[in-house]
């Protein structure tokens, strides 16, 4: 199973980005934005925006690290709360998290493509019915495959999406495997 590299500050540039473009968005819709931006960029250009790793839960993928992160109690390290708190504002509702953004003048770590996809799963994704996205990402065949194998909180496997979208999986496997290992 190929693994991304999770870069938190871009995470947390992308949930800022999000929040700007809808303001109050939810938790759940920032990780099904965040999920098909992640994906649709991973396959066109070989790297996710956030590296983050995705888990079959009951509503669909969930990025792990991000939906750890939006918790306030996530035992993260001082160090991304506090950037993350200077980003943007969580106000909870029962079991939902309303996120806005600070609207502060940054240093964007977010690229062009970044944005792009971003924008684009935003329009697509982001006023769409609760049960028709839940619909949709349940349609993945790493979410499917993940799901059946185990159930709620299983790991998905990326592989699965150069198998089912590109022509040559295995070369962008190999690609992905030595740039992982350049990385470290």
């Amino acid at each position: 199973m190929s693994r991304l590299r999770f870069k938190w500050q871009k995470a947390i540039h992308a949930i800022d980005y999000i929040a700007r473009e809808r303001p109050g968005i939810t938790q759940y819709y920032i990780g099904k934005i965040l999920f098909f931006a992640d994906r649709e960029h991973f396959l066109d250009y070989g790297r996710a925006i956030t590296g983050d790793r995705y888990v079959a839960m009951e509503h669909g993928p969930v990025p792990s690290a991000v939906r750890d992160m939006l918790k306030l109690d996530s035992g993260y390290p001082d160090e991304i709360l506090d950037e993350l708190d200077a980003r943007i504002t969580i106000e909870r509702e029962g079991n939902k998290q309303h996120v806005y953004s600070k609207m502060l003048d940054y240093a964007d770590m977010l690229s062009g493509s970044d944005k792009e996809y971003l924008s684009a799963a935003i329009v697509r994704y982001g006023s769409m019915a609760f049960g028709e996205l839940k619909a949709i990402s349940h349609e993945d065949p790493a979410y499917v495959a993940a799901w059946e194998e185990a159930g709620n909180a299983n790991e998905m496997d990326i592989d699965l999406w150069l198998d089912q979208w590109l022509d040559e999986p295995e070369t962008a496997k190999r690609q992905l495997l030595e740039q992982t290992a350049y990385s470290r």
